[in-house]
């Protein structure tokens, strides 16, 4: 097995290599343009002649103008300091040296006496002068806003180019793995929406890298599904069609049979009844079929109050034929946006299922009204349409499973004119419309069914 090369790991590397070059150029870069920024006057000053002028003071006046001069008449800038030493570390003007300075200036600007009598002199970080009792002084200048540690300016220099460096590496790293992530979440989300064809762009998966496998070996795995699926599909409506062939003549033969009374006339009806129920067998698991596929429902305007009223006009016979009648209570323009023949076929089952179970002499109620959030039908909210019977509904265990397909509830309640995917078939119609339908007990005895779905927004 051949291990493959972390190429994530090479480029978090490089990325991490390069941060630390770009830090250490961009700090230094910075540290000498501040540090020439703020030491530009202190340079000046150890670059001009008031060390010269101090020694000729001091030959002339000896220490005590030599003081005088520097309380009064020396020219040093402000953010600068002048200070003479004496052979002791002592300022002639009675100062104390920043603490930070003692030793420094102890050891490399005063430094040890001379031997009497060596030819030896140590090399001093400031200019020496002498006066005329040969008493030996440091000219010494210092930076007056700067420390052996730097100044606010070079530590916040320091910093910034820290956050600089780190903020483009982060951006680099997040580039490298937020994109690809991304784009493999969406894809993700949309097959699982039920887009077959979600697929993660060439871009990313043509990478080379750890995430780039990732994304290819996610278009094949979606590629294999997806054949599975239309291979599942195909296979449906072949074995469909295969099985309507022969009932079409077995339809016809039964017919031919009855007219030259080779059978019984209950024979035939009930001969009949099975043809047709095996025919609406087939048709739900086509329509079923379909509804699985992922193909988005047609979007057109729909007044489910029209559409229920035309409902309740066609199932009125069923109804009568059964024993029940049906009541509707509708509001006024409840408009949604999807499908009139799916959402139409979706009220049907959910309705003949109501019709099959209801008692003799019992009513099935439809109340169809806006929910929260749409107090008027100008503003979008939800549709809510509560279909409910007075049958003998279905234990608590099952209310949810009586969605799925072939669901046998509990209580072995069991229409022989049910095919086992109605309700199955109700509920992919409703959640592609973005609603939700959902079953609880009726009080005093009998089942509702709740349909959700988002209003149309008419404004």
């Amino acid at each position: 097995m051949r291990i493959p090369t972390p190429q994530l790991y090479m480029r978090m590397v490089l990325h991490i290599g390069a941060a630390l070059v770009a830090f250490v150029l961009i700090g230094a870069l910075s540290l000498v343009l501040i540090a020439a920024w703020e030491l530009r006057d202190y340079i000046e000053t150890r670059q001009s002649s008031l060390g010269e002028e101090a020694a000729a003071v001091l030959a002339a006046r000896g220490e005590t103008g030599l003081r005088n001069w520097l309380e009064t008449d020396a020219r040093i800038p402000s953010d600068a300091t002048v200070y003479i030493l004496n052979e002791s570390s002592e300022d002639i003007l009675g100062r104390q040296l920043p603490g930070q300075y003692v030793e420094f200036v102890k050891n490399s600007v005063i430094g040890p006496q001379m031997k009497p009598g060596s030819n030896y002199q140590p090399v001093r970080l400031a200019p020496q002068i002498t006066g005329p009792d040969g008493q030996r002084y440091a000219f010494l200048v210092l930076p007056e806003s700067i420390s052996l540690w730097g100044s606010a300016a070079t530590i916040i220099g320091v910093l910034l180019a820290a956050l600089l460096v780190v903020a483009t590496v982060a951006w680099l790293i997040a580039r490298t793995f937020s994109r690809p992530i991304s784009e493999l979440q969406l894809a993700v989300e949309e097959l699982t929406s039920g887009d077959a064809h979600a697929r993660v762009p060439d871009s990313i998966t043509e990478r080379g890298d750890e995430l780039g496998a990732l994304a290819a070996g996610f278009n094949l795995m979606a590629d294999k599904l997806t054949g599975l699926i239309e291979g599942r599909e195909s296979l449906l409506r072949e074995m469909s069609h295969e099985l309507r062939s022969p009932l079409a003549r077995l339809h016809a033969a039964v017919a031919l049979a009855g007219q030259r009374n080779s059978l019984s006339s209950m024979e035939c009806e009930r001969i009949e009844q099975e043809i047709n129920r095996m025919n609406r067998v087939i048709g739900e698991i086509l329509s079923y079929s379909s509804l699985d596929a992922a193909v988005a429902p047609k979007r057109r305007l729909v007044r489910v109050d029209r559409l229920l009223a035309s409902l309740v006009a066609v199932e009125e016979i069923e109804a009568t034929n059964s024993g029940c009648r049906i009541e509707l209570q509708a509001d006024t323009d409840l408009a949604v946006a999807g499908d009139p023949e799916l959402l139409n076929s979706a009220f049907e089952n959910i309705l003949r299922n109501a019709i099959r179970y209801a008692p003799k002499n019992t009513v099935v109620d439809i109340v169809a009204r806006h929910g929260p959030g749409s107090a008027d039908s100008a503003r979008a909210g939800n549709i809510v349409v509560d279909i409910c019977d007075r049958g003998p509904g279905v234990p608590g265990r099952d209310l949810e499973r009586i969605f799925e397909p072939y669901a046998r509830v509990s209580t072995g309640n069991h229409s022989p004119d049910s095919t086992g995917l109605g309700l199955a078939i109700v509920k992919r119609v409703i959640e592609q419309h973005g609603g939700s339908v959902r079953a609880h007990l009726r009080k005093g005895g009998g089942l509702i069914v709740t349909v959700q779905l988002l209003a149309a927004d008419l404004s």
